[in-house]
């Protein structure tokens, strides 16, 4: 007896799911078979990504089987979208929020720069240039909790 022929005599799983398991395991067999008279290795030319039998295995441990959603009534209908809808209005009232808390700092900058340009044009003229090469430690460092064991020396 197979190991998946076993794992499924052995389970306590449904009738159903034990007859797919036996077709499933007669197409793995009937695959590995023709791959193996195609002359073709796992990893080899064939054009198939992976094992059929890991395939089914995955299929059989972490296939959910379809839930049909509930039946509401004709209240519990009307309920459920109030939920929905007012959901929905909380949810437009969080982006315009963002979008003018965005806008706000947009219009801070644009002063900012303006201020900067009419000041001096040289740092103006310096804040405006990217850096070409970016450094990682400076520019790009991920924030962490402890600190760095070995200190960077940013002179080399």
């Amino acid at each position: 007896m197979s190991a998946l022929g076993r794992f499924a005599a052995g389970s306590s799983l449904s009738t159903s799911r034990r007859a797919w398991i036996g077709r499933a395991s007669k197409a793995a067999k009937e695959t590995v078979k023709r791959t193996a008279a195609s002359g073709t290795r796992a990893g080899g030319p064939s054009h198939q990504t992976s094992d059929a039998r890991y395939e089914m295995m995955k299929q059989i441990l972490f296939q959910e089987e379809a839930r049909q959603p509930p039946q509401l009534s004709d209240e519990d209908m009307d309920r459920h979208m109030t939920i929905l809808r007012a959901q929905k209005i909380y949810r437009m009232g969080e982006s315009a929020k963002r979008r003018s808390e965005r806008e706000g700092k947009f219009e801070a900058m644009r002063r900012a720069y303006d201020a900067l340009e009419a000041l001096d044009e040289r740092l103006f003229d310096g804040a405006c240039q990217k850096e070409a090469n970016m450094t990682f430690p400076r520019q790009m460092r991920v924030a962490t909790e402890t600190p760095p064991t070995r200190v960077w020396d940013y002179l080399k």
